[in-house]
C-alpha cells in the first residue's frame, strides 16, 4: 500500500512562517509526496534513501543518496520513496539578488544547444557540509526568515560556483531566460489572465512592444505559447488518478464540455475520454517497464 502526502511547504519543525524556505522531511519506505506549489519553484535534495520522481510529462526518474531536482512553479510534482529517506525542499518564489539574476541570464546564451532533459545533478562538495548545518538548525529550532534568506543566497553561491553553467542551464531550463524579470511576470499570470492585454497591462507596454518582447522571451506570440502551456496543463491533471473533466474544465477556464472537447481534438488530435485512455495506458506501460 501506498502512502500520500501533501506537501504544502509547511513542516512542523520550522517555525518560519513563510512558505518559502528550507525545510527538513523524513519518510518512510513507500510513501508519495505530491507537492501543492502553484506560487513556487522547488529544488528538492534526497540526502538518504532511493526514490524515483516526477515532474510533468516526466514520470518516475531515479534519483539516488546526494542528488536534487528542480520543480518549477505550477508543475505536478511528486516524489515517492523506494526506501526510507531523508529529503531537504528547497521553495523559492523568485531570486534574491542582481547576481543571482545575473547568472540565471546568463544561461540563456547556452539554450540553442541545450536538449531539456529533467534529471538530477549529484551533490558537490560544500553541499553536504551545508546541509549538516542547515538541519542542525532546523531540529534546534534555531531558524527565522532572515536565517532563511542567508541560506538560500548561500545556496545559490554554492550552486553558481561549484557547477558548470551548462548544467546549471539544464537544471534549471525551465525558468531562464533573456530577461528573468520578465519571463517570471509571464510565468506567475500567464494562468490567471482571460485576454492577453491584461498581461500586457501587468507589464506596463503597450500590446505591439509586449508582443515583440514575448517573441523575443518565448520565441512564439503570447497566443500559441499560452495555449501551448495550458495543453501540457491539461493533459498533466488528466493524468493524475483522481482527476476529473469538471475539476480540468474548472481549474483551466473552460466554459462548456463543448470547448473543452475542441480545445483537446485542436491540440491533441483526440477527445478527453480518449486522452485520458491514452494517458492511462501509458502509465500502465511505465509501471510494467519499471518492475
Amino acid at each position: 500500500m501506498i502512502n500520500s502526502v501533501y506537501f504544502d511547504g509547511q513542516h512542523p519543525n520550522c517555525s518560519n512562517d513563510t512558505q518559502a524556505g528550507f525545510r527538513y522531511v523524513e519518510t518512510e519506505s513507500d510513501i508519495s509526496l505530491s507537492f501543492q506549489h502553484n506560487d513556487l519553484h522547488l529544488i528538492v535534495f534526497l540526502l538518504e534513501g532511493n526514490a524515483t520522481v516526477t515532474c510533468n510529462e516526466f514520470k518516475n526518474q531515479t534519483i539516488n543518496p546526494n542528488e536534487f531536482v528542480f520543480f518549477p512553479k505550477l508543475s505536478n510534482a511528486s516524489i515517492y520513496s523506494c526506501s526510507p529517506c531523508k529529503i531537504v525542499v528547497f521553495s523559492f518564489f523568485a531570486l534574491k539578488t542582481s547576481c543571482e539574476k545575473h547568472a540565471f541570464q546568463s544561461y540563456w546564451r547556452l539554450f540553442p544547444n541545450l536538449t531539456y532533459q529533467f534529471k538530477p545533478l549529484p551533490f558537490r562538495t560544500p553541499l553536504i557540509e551545508f546541509f549538516d548545518l542547515l538541519i542542525l538548525y532546523i531540529q534546534k529550532n534555531v531558524n527565522s526568515v532572515h536565517l532563511q534568506e542567508i541560506k538560500h543566497q548561500e545556496l545559490f553561491l554554492i550552486l553558481n560556483t561549484q557547477y558548470p553553467k551548462d548544467e546549471l542551464a539544464n537544471l534549471f531550463y525551465p525558468i531562464i531566460g533573456k530577461s528573468f524579470d520578465f519571463r517570471s511576470l509571464i510565468m506567475d499570470n500567464y494562468l490567471k489572465i482571460h485576454r492577453i492585454d491584461e498581461l500586457a497591462h501587468l507589464s506596463g507596454m503597450g500590446r505591439t512592444n509586449f508582443d515583440n518582447k514575448f517573441k523575443e522571451e518565448f520565441g512564439s506570440s503570447p497566443h500559441q505559447w499560452i495555449l501551448k502551456q495550458k495543453a501540457k496543463h491539461v493533459r498533466n491533471s488528466l493524468a493524475e488518478p483522481d482527476s476529473t473533466f469538471s475539476d480540468v474544465m474548472r481549474k483551466y477556464n473552460f466554459n462548456s464540455a463543448t470547448h473543452f472537447t475542441r480545445f483537446c481534438k485542436q491540440q491533441f488530435g483526440c477527445t478527453p475520454t480518449e486522452l485520458v485512455r491514452t494517458l492511462n495506458q501509458t502509465e500502465i506501460n511505465l509501471y510494467t517497464d519499471n518492475r
